[in-house]
């Protein structure tokens, strides 16, 4: 008797600590990325947002990185994944969903912003006042405005009118009216993956990257001249996570989430993103075989005067209706907070 009331004791005990052993178990999110695994994000950035919210949870968050395309190679449907719950958290090109981040379009503008952090910041900014639409089943983590981009081309380039005719890449309809601009001819529909093949296939002479980007995606393979004193806005990659998976996390973990994303986040991103920067033109200064560009003065006041009329579709309306005016003062706090 007395070993049965034993064997029944040690059973319940060990089915208490099995279950409390379950309960402990860390909530695992899946972060995911179509674009490789060397690049400074996913080597760099992404670990360390890794790194600070595991140890902030205290166990309850567990993070798996699937950089690469692992969970989908096509960097255009990495929101779907997202929002269909496949991944919890993904990088995005917000260009790729035309029309869904309207707001986020005006940091395309030409010659506003300095850096990848400067314009992070503002957009990050503007997102808490709730001044960016196309999140509504969707939280953010973390917004790298990458930038600026500038004109890289496989043809001889040293001054603006050499731009005239020039078949670019355009990632979006601002970027677009941006080439007109400049005198080129726009072509969209084109990954930045795709880029370098189709220079080096005649099919583009070119495109506007910025760049840190060059050696990620080989563009600097096939674009051996780069103009780098004419900033020509920046553009949005997201890290946004399904709404419905981050209110269904348990205090504690939700808890940690909020202390690492948002400014904390996207400061990391967007530092790595401007020190790439500079690695990459210093590298290329270094090569031979590419040729940095820098338009004189007077052409490139000229080209900022034509671009000026891309931020008219937001320069628009008095005080909080004008989203120009309240990005510009969004990045003026930035510059001063520095």
């Amino acid at each position: 008797m007395i070993g049965k009331l034993l064997a029944t004791t040690a059973f319940v005990l060990g089915t208490c600590l099995a279950g409390a052993a379950f309960a402990q178990d860390p909530i695992v999110l899946k972060f995911a990325s179509a674009f490789p695994p060397q690049s400074k994000t996913n080597s760099i950035s992404v670990p360390a947002f890794i790194k600070a919210i595991e140890e902030a949870s205290e166990g309850t968050l567990k993070i798996e990185h699937y950089p690469g395309g692992t969970l989908g190679p096509n960097p255009t449907t990495q929101l779907k994944l997202v929002e269909d719950g496949v991944v919890d958290i993904a990088e995005v090109v917000a260009s790729y969903t035309p029309g869904r981040f309207r707001e986020l379009e005006m940091f395309e503008t030409p010659f506003v912003f300095e850096s990848t952090l400067e314009a992070s910041l503002t957009a990050w900014t503007l997102y808490q006042k709730g001044l960016l639409s196309g999140f509504d089943n969707l939280e953010l983590v973390g917004i790298a405005e990458v930038g600026p981009y500038y004109v890289h081309t496989s043809k001889e380039v040293t001054k603006a009118e050499d731009l005239s005719g020039i078949k670019l890449r355009a990632g979006g309809a601002v970027q677009g009216a941006v080439v007109q601009g400049l005198g080129g001819v726009a072509v969209g529909g084109m990954p930045a993956p795709q880029i370098a093949e189709n220079i080096s296939r005649g099919v583009i002479g070119g495109a506007l990257m910025d760049m840190g980007n060059l050696y990620n995606f080989r563009i600097a393979d096939a674009a051996h001249y780069h103009v780098v004193n004419v900033p020509l806005g920046n553009v949005a990659v997201l890290f946004p996570m399904n709404k419905a998976k981050y209110e269904s996390l348990p205090e504690k973990a939700k808890a940690a989430l909020d202390k690492v994303r948002g400014e904390w986040f996207t400061t990391v991103l967007a530092e790595n993103l401007d020190k790439q920067n500079e690695e990459t033109l210093a590298k290329l200064k270094a090569d031979d075989k590419h040729h940095i560009v820098e338009f004189s003065a007077d052409e490139v006041k000229s080209l900022s005067e034509k671009l000026s009329s891309v931020k008219d579709g937001w320069d628009k309306g008095e005080g909080e209706a004008n989203l120009y005016q309240q990005m510009i003062a969004a990045r003026d706090a930035v510059r001063a907070s520095k």
